[in-house]
């Protein structure tokens, strides 16, 4: 079994639609995890969560808050999807999760592709597994911002 890094998901939220951006979350961690280079984190699953068992924003916030100190990297994205036109970029709760984890030394992205060359780098047994490209219909997460 290889070692893989475990990668936290950043992206908006209550801004925008919640479930599109939960479903943008979702495709996301399914991307990352069928091309097998990280181990990705999705917190928007806690949307299906608080539909059954709802609790305050705050202990939301916490309960990332927990989350991201054992994660090795954390990507930010923008949720964007295309078949309807949909695109949120603003976030301050993502954007609060990219500063804790930028305190805690935990290297960020915005780049998917950025991401892998990193885990190809610090997780050797990684370097020859190539990334699948991202269907047509599929998000896209692009930048190039690394810490």
């Amino acid at each position: 079994m290889l070692k893989k890094p475990l990668v936290y998901i950043a992206s908006p939220y209550t801004k925008g639609d919640p479930a599109i951006n939960t479903r943008f979350q979702c495709e996301m961690f399914h991307k990352m995890w069928m091309d097998g280079i990280v181990t990705p984190f999705a917190p928007l699953w806690s949307h299906f969560q608080h539909i059954l068992f709802p609790i305050s924003y705050e202990e939301w916030v916490d309960y990332d808050n927990q989350i991201i100190p054992r994660c090795d990297a954390l990507i930010r994205l923008i949720a964007d999807y295309r078949p309807i036109n949909y695109r949120q970029r603003d976030s301050s709760g993502a954007d609060a999760e990219v500063d804790l984890a930028r305190a805690l030394n935990i290297p960020t992205f915005t780049d998917i592709e950025a991401l892998y060359q990193w885990a190809r780098t610090e997780y050797q047994d990684l370097a020859s597994k190539p990334s699948a490209p991202v269907p047509s219909a599929a998000p896209t997460a692009t930048g190039n911002d690394t810490t």
